[in-house]
């Protein structure tokens, strides 16, 4: 039997698509890391890009990739994600393109979350930590302050 990842790779992993999130404009509107369903943990932002505009769709794919490459950057991952449905997210809306751009469009989303993730670890340490002590933020001024830094009011 596996065992399911860590409290705090879960909080980095949240953390990291709220970041990325932030950084491709989106306004992040609750973290969790609150089991809900089959999910550990949710981040959720608006607006929600329209998935048949490339550009939208390419930040999408990012945000989607945003929590592996933080999780990775944990100090806790192993070699794959444990969350699928990410990946499955961003498989269903390029399911009409030939595998080929399915691979152009994952491998760049990849290394841009990876570079956004890198670029923001201190955010996203922050954000996860802020997110281990109290599990959820649903207020999307609060989380933005949280990342961006600023002391509470």
């Amino acid at each position: 039997m596996t065992a399911g990842p860590t409290l705090r790779q879960t909080a980095w992993h949240e953390a990291g698509h709220a970041v990325v999130a932030w950084d491709q404009g989106f306004t992040v509107t609750l973290v969790s890391i609150g089991p809900e369903g089959d999910s550990l943990g949710r981040s959720q932002h608006t607006p929600m890009g329209d998935c048949a505009i490339p550009s939208e769709r390419q930040r999408e794919n990012i945000v989607a990739m945003a929590g592996w490459a933080a999780e990775l950057q944990s100090g806790e991952a192993g070699d794959a994600t444990y969350d699928s449905s990410d990946l499955t997210w961003v498989l269903n809306r390029l399911h009409q393109h030939a595998p080929s751009r399915i691979e152009i469009e994952l491998g760049w989303a990849e290394s841009e979350a990876e570079r956004i993730v890198s670029a923001n670890l201190d955010r996203i340490e922050r954000l996860a930590h802020e997110l281990m002590s109290r599990e959820e933020l649903v207020s999307s001024a609060e989380i933005l302050d949280i990342i961006e830094g600023r002391p509470p009011a």
